[in-house]
């Protein structure tokens, strides 16, 4: 959440010796000549591509599906100079040819990419007026009026289903055409291809765009046949890498949550709500594994769609990098969710940076983090539950979310922190220089993460005292 932090890439840990650095489990493939000159071969092309979805098949149960996916991967492979077309229609082609949704949903998503596109050609048409200088201030404000309004609508019961469906679907692709418009600046295009394609990606992704948008996708777009082999073999590499991660969280359970009977953290913390005896180390082993265990979820599905969208021929950075080797609070939110991350920076922090406070350094850093990771980490999370919203109303969404925002206060203060600290010379040793301050950092996230349940049934004051327990205070 610093306003150093390179945008290109996730640096790697620097300069200190680390024992079993050199060890991969799965080779660098991308660097054998030998393969890389297969895999630029139709025969490599069409190995590779049946390889991956073989892989594919171990996250999507549905065959008919794969099967597309892999057509047009293979079409964004054998054709590349119609690679972005493909890219651009695909996203047609899957919304009509799987079933799912309703006519009303799909006439949504219709309009929705023709609105991502009009307000895209707005702000490169008349980048002096309000909408082109504020474009996101302009578009989560019509997003939050749109969920105001389909609050204060309940008795219209006809407008009720189409309402919040068109608020389900706006939800979608919101950040999505946030990104195309913030990059009204980027040099001239000549189609809109990859700003189509963007808005629903072949390859996937959650409400946080996979990777960021049509701007950054040109930059990392494979110019030639040797570059698309080694994005293709990265893509594959880390498809096994979501397989095998898939299999180590499966065992975890297993051993732990099955023949250990370690209940996991929302047991634990539903028995500490019922006042039931939780013993203290039963509740550090619940909320480790818990700690674990969201990791492990964000890197599987992270990698798993980065993965194709190397596939498709973009070289894309991973989602998560190595979190529990962070010395720094910032360091790890970095390398945990990097595009949500990079939402938040992109959205929140950098207009906040770049506009208020510009005479006070301090401030102006403190200031622009809490806007993005406390107001846009809470209201990207509240839009996305919308769900919430419409089954309880606005107030007691609100109160649903207090345990959330609570966090997000948190987690806004440590980033703070961690940037204004002044280190000196980091130790050299292992030990001190890694190995003590990437333990502090995972212990800090750990305990935080009492707080980011996602359940959201029990007040904050429960979270509170599950907390104090962790350290024989009870109250």
């Amino acid at each position: 959440m610093n306003a150093t932090i390179p945008r290109a890439e996730i640096q790697p840990p620097a300069t200190i010796a680390i024992p079993f650095a050199g060890f991969r489990l799965i080779p660098r493939l991308e660097t054998f000549p030998g393969v890389v000159s297969f895999a630029q071969t139709y025969a490599g092309k069409i190995a590779l591509l049946a390889a991956f979805g073989c892989g594919l098949r171990y996250f999507v149960p549905d065959v008919l599906l794969i099967v597309q996916l892999v057509m047009l991967l293979a079409a964004t492979t054998l054709l590349p100079a119609y690679r972005r077309f493909i890219l651009a229609v695909s996203p047609l082609f899957l919304l009509f040819t799987n079933g799912g949704n309703s006519l009303l949903v799909i006439a949504f998503k219709l309009s929705m990419t023709a609105a991502g596109i009009l307000l895209f050609l707005c702000v490169r048409r008349w980048p002096q007026s309000w909408l082109g200088k504020r474009p996101i201030l302009f578009l989560l404000s019509a997003f939050s009026l749109l969920i105001l309004f389909a609050s204060a609508a309940p008795s219209l019961a006809y407008l009720h289903t189409p309402l919040w469906s068109l608020v389900g679907v706006t939800a979608s692709y919101i950040w999505f055409i946030g990104y195309a418009m913030t990059d009204r600046a980027a040099e001239p295009v000549r189609d809109l291809s990859l700003e189509l394609a963007t808005f629903r990606p072949l390859w996937g992704s959650t409400n946080t765009p996979f990777p960021k948008g049509a701007a950054y996708l040109r930059r990392i777009e494979a110019k030639d046949d040797h570059q698309l082999a080694v994005t293709q073999l990265k893509g594959l590499k880390l498809l096994v890498w979501a397989i095998l991660l898939v299999l180590l969280s499966s065992l975890m359970t297993r051993v732990f949550h099955v023949f250990l009977r370690i209940p996991t953290a929302s047991e634990a913390l539903a028995m500490s709500v019922q006042r039931m005896p939780v013993a203290w180390s039963v509740r550090w082993e619940s909320q480790i594994l818990a700690f674990l265990e969201i990791m492990l979820s964000i890197s599987i599905m992270g990698h798993r769609i980065i993965a194709c969208c190397r596939m498709a021929g973009f070289n894309a950075l991973r989602n998560t990098y190595r979190p529990l080797s962070s010395v720094t609070v910032a360091e790890f939110f970095n390398r945990f969710y990097y595009y949500f991350k990079e939402l938040l920076v992109d959205f929140f922090f950098y207009p906040t940076f770049l506009r208020y406070f510009k005479g006070r350094r301090r401030l102006r850093l403190v200031f622009a983090t809490y806007s993005a990771a406390f107001f846009g980490n809470a209201f990207f999370h509240f839009t996305r539950d919308w769900a919430i919203i419409r089954d309880y109303g606005l107030k007691a969404a609100l109160v649903n979310f207090q345990v959330f925002f609570f966090y997000c206060f948190i987690l806004a203060s440590a980033l703070s922190i961690s940037q204004l600290r002044k280190r000196g010379p980091r130790p050299t040793g292992f030990v001190r220089g890694r190995l003590v301050p990437a333990i502090s950092v995972g212990v800090f996230y750990c305990l935080l993460d009492v707080f980011g349940s996602t359940e959201r049934n029990y007040p904050l004051i429960e979270h509170l005292r599950y907390l104090a327990g962790l350290f024989y205070i009870h109250f």
